[in-house]
């Protein structure tokens, strides 16, 4: 139960459409319930809100929630934003996921690159602002804030290999009768899944198999347009469960972003026991400590070659990740302390 000189989380995160970021924030905060006194405030009900403060009616309730009915329940008390957006005044804790819309513009709409603003603005407003990696620490540094700490996420428990029942049986429903490879988030365009096509595509033609693209689309993104191919499987939003089998079952993960804050991915896919095929960038090996096969950027013969390769001889997983979101918890506790 919290108290008086508790914490005051910004829920605003748990009534949001759940996407990467919002997983990550709520494994966090259910993760810091153990290390900390807080008071989790949310506009809607939620499992992990102790307070529901209803959002006002308008286009802007959500900001005015934020900037304004929040900060007056909080009474000077800090406020510890886990979703890149905080108020602009008070006291205020903000982990800041990634610059996105701010590097890439044009894989956003309009409103996603005021939001970039909107979360560049949080950050140097606040008097601890976070990361999750050192990487979006150098850009936030570059834009004139001084991270005050930099806490890598962790991988769920839920992402552990599938029983071979559960692997058999999603496969069978989603018309999976061959090796495959998986590319999740396609919808996002920096995740570069017309890369992964092109890629699947001049594999093929040595060996045969399937390309499965996980995640629906979402009216923030830009359109991602990708050739009709009987061998790519859109399969949209899927259960963690799904995701677990799928990955499980996969021969590899294609992760050919052009941008990433930290990139879990790949680290699930290993969890599972699966290879990954990642793109050379400094955030991916800084999150992926060399566990993966590196390659690079938007180079469609190299990622075409590396995927024959994998596909005709499987390579080891590396081993599981051995950092839990407990773990993110104590570090984040002592920021604040």
């Amino acid at each position: 139960m919290s108290t008086g000189g508790a914490v005051v989380v910004n829920g605003r995160f748990l009534a949001q459409q759940p996407g990467g970021l919002q997983r990550t924030a709520r494994s966090l905060l259910h993760a810091l319930r153990g290390c900390l006194d807080l008071e989790v405030v949310a506009p809607s009900p939620d499992p992990l809100a102790d307070v529901v403060l209803p959002v006002p009616q308008g286009r802007a309730g959500g900001q005015l929630w934020e900037q304004l009915l929040l900060p007056r329940h909080a009474r000077g008390r800090r406020v510890l934003s886990l979703a890149n957006t905080a108020p602009l005044r008070g006291r205020n804790a903000v982990l800041v996921h990634d610059l996105a819309p701010l590097v890439g513009p044009d894989w956003f709409t309009p409103s996603m690159r005021a939001y970039g603003r909107l979360v560049l603005a949080a950050a140097r407003r606040a008097d601890l602002p976070l990361t999750v990696s050192h990487a979006v620490a150098g850009e936030l540094q570059h834009r004139g804030v001084s991270v005050a700490g930099v806490v890598h996420p962790a991988v769920d428990p839920c992402f552990r290999p599938a029983a071979p029942g559960a692997v058999g049986e999603v496969r069978r429903r989603c018309g999976l009768h061959r090796a495959y490879a998986v590319l999740l988030g396609w919808a996002d365009p920096r995740k570069d899944a017309l890369l992964a096509v092109h890629a699947h595509l001049r594999a093929y033609a040595q060996v045969p198999h399937d390309l499965v693209l996980l995640g629906g689309t979402r009216g923030v993104f830009a359109p991602v347009l990708l050739p009709e191919v009987p061998s790519v499987h859109r399969l949209g939003h899927v259960s963690d469960a799904d995701v677990c089998a799928l990955l499980t079952g996969a021969a590899v993960l294609l992760f050919p972003s052009r941008y990433e804050g930290f990139g879990l991915p790949p680290l699930e896919a290993r969890a599972v026991g699966t290879p990954a095929l990642v793109a050379d960038l400094p955030v991916l090996r800084e999150s992926s400590r060399g566990q993966a096969a590196y390659l690079p950027v938007g180079d469609e013969s190299a990622w075409g070659a590396a995927l024959v390769d994998v596909l005709r001889a499987p390579r080891p997983a590396p081993a599981a990740a051995d950092r839990t979101w407990q773990q993110a918890a104590q570090e984040v506790a002592a920021l604040l302390r």
